[in-house]
């Protein structure tokens, strides 16, 4: 199952978070705080190493740039992230590889209407159906 400390390592970990995440409760709270804006940068560094624009799919330009300034992203950019990362980090696990789940993020799904899992995780109810997919795949129902 998805647990925070694999969501955190790939937010950046202690190092970027500023804290270590021990639970569930305490990456709530940082997510409720506001992320660093560096977050975005490990998490889409990670998912497309060469294609730095999915920072403006998360987060548009203008609002990035304000936030690099302040250090900072809001309440609701940083749930994005959280979202985003915990279904890579899931992902993680079931592949037991980056490669192969930077695979499942970038390519279209077609139980996703052909939307990749990273695009379909940027709202709650799209990262709901991913992980059914991954749920699906785990327990080695057709997916």
């Amino acid at each position: 199952m998805i647990n925070s400390a694999g969501t955190a390592a790939i937010l950046g970990g202690k190092t970027i978070l500023g804290v270590e995440i021990e639970n569930d409760s305490s990456l709530e709270k940082i997510v409720d705080r506001g992320l660093p804006y560096q977050t975005l940068e490990m998490l889409i560094g990670q998912i497309f190493p060469s294609d730095r624009s999915k920072y403006y799919d998360v987060i548009p330009a203008s609002n990035w740039h304000r936030r690099k300034k302040t250090g900072y992203l809001n309440r609701e950019e940083s749930q994005k992230i959280e979202r985003i990362a915990r279904i890579f980090a899931y992902a993680i696990e079931i592949w037991g590889k980056e490669t192969k789940a930077r695979y499942f993020m970038q390519k279209p799904h077609p139980m996703l209407e052909d939307r990749s899992p990273f695009q379909a995780s940027l709202t709650e109810l799209g990262a709901k159906r991913v992980e059914d997919i991954l749920n699906r795949i785990r327990f080695g129902i057709a997916a």
